[in-house]
């Protein structure tokens, strides 16, 4: 369709269309709540970081497609929440954004994984709906009534979200402090933590909406050892009844300057029977070449990785490797670009380090 505009005449008239969806604007890590409102420039709107699944919506009167953040359809298996966007979205024609949290029974979000589980489910949908209920918080709105938001400022764009959304048991926004002093957003950070969340977000109050951009008008604060968001680019298949099976994955992070994935270190532990013939089969595929027991495998699948501790690390291109590092989950929300980097791996072991200096 590009290509086939006339010149900068024709690309001006290129915008948002519902049903069409764009990729997300990223974040960059801040190392704390002092560090954020700094780099904000002193003011900035902070909001609960929830551990879901960012989902994009586009509504056109009755008609509801719900995007993952991987731009995929993923409306057929969350119908309650389809039902609930056209409920509480007042405006007819809309896309907004927002993150998809599983609720346990006593109201506090459960892992995301949960939500992925429900974006799997093809049939027996009304079953998964009583075992694991959902709830949309909402942060954003990028289009409204046919004109397009995102080069609005966020702090309009907010304003414009609270106007267009009635809020209930289903569909929420997303709990937000807008300050300047620290204490206050300590405070916040604080209490986000203790009610199950993953930290906290904060946002340039002037920022306009990058599609698919990384920047550091939005920051993400979390705990310093948090886990690692990383990719598998090699794999050793398994020794006596697990030979036929991959049982060893070569993890990287993400060098956004080079566009390389570099190795940080190996994870043989965390995996069921069952996840490694489910990574088997995933992986197979995606084998580039083998050289003994090894083989490279083809950047595409994340998963997510505890470990104890980061080390500096001369056999890795890198130059860190991870110290008795453990899968936790597969993201299959995220696109290996949106992995974590090698600079975030870098931040995670100065900050680790100015810690144990303190002790």
């Amino acid at each position: 369709k590009v290509a086939k505009l006339e010149g900068n005449e024709g690309l001006s008239k290129v915008s948002i269309q519902i049903g069409k969806p764009i990729r997300p604007m990223l974040a960059q890590n801040a190392a704390n709540v002092k560090e954020a409102l700094i780099e904000m420039g002193g003011e900035a709107a902070f909001e609960i970081k929830y551990d879901g699944a960012r989902v994009q919506v586009h509504r056109d009167g009755d008609k509801v497609i719900i995007y993952s953040r991987r731009l995929e359809n993923v409306t057929r298996s969350i119908p309650e929440i389809v039902e609930a966007v056209k409920a509480s979205l007042k405006p007819s024609k809309v896309i907004v954004e927002g993150e998809l949290v599983a609720v346990g029974e006593n109201g506090r979000p459960r892992p995301f994984q949960y939500v992925l589980r429900r974006f799997r489910r093809k049939y027996n949908i009304e079953e998964m709906i009583e075992k694991i209920p959902l709830e949309l918080n909402l942060f954003d709105i990028l289009y409204v009534d046919g004109e397009s938001l995102i080069d609005t400022k966020f702090a309009e764009r907010r304003k414009k979200l609270e106007e267009s959304v009635e809020e209930s048991d289903k569909i929420k926004l997303a709990e937000q402090l807008v300050t300047k002093k620290v204490e206050e957003a300590e405070e916040f950070y604080k209490r986000a933590l203790e009610l199950g969340h993953e930290g906290l977000m904060a946002k340039r109050l002037d920022s306009v909406y990058e599609p698919g951009n990384r920047g550091k008008k939005w920051l993400k604060i979390k705990p310093t050892m948090e886990n690692l968001d990383l990719v598998i680019i090699g794999a050793e298949w398994g020794e006596g009844r697990r030979a036929h099976l991959l049982g060893s994955f070569l993890v990287a992070a993400y060098d956004p300057e080079s566009g390389e994935f570099v190795p940080v270190g190996k994870v043989g532990s965390g995996f069921t029977d069952e996840d490694l013939v489910e990574f088997t089969k995933m992986l197979k595929p995606l084998i580039l070449r083998e050289e003994g027991k090894f083989v490279e495998i083809e950047p595409k699948v994340v998963i997510e990785v505890t470990y104890q501790e980061i080390q500096k690390s001369p056999k890795y291109k890198s130059g860190f490797a991870l110290r008795f590092p453990r899968y936790v989950a597969l993201r299959e929300d995220k696109s290996p670009e949106e992995a974590d980097t090698i600079e975030r791996v870098a931040q995670l072991y100065e900050l680790q380090e100015r810690f144990k200096a303190k002790r």
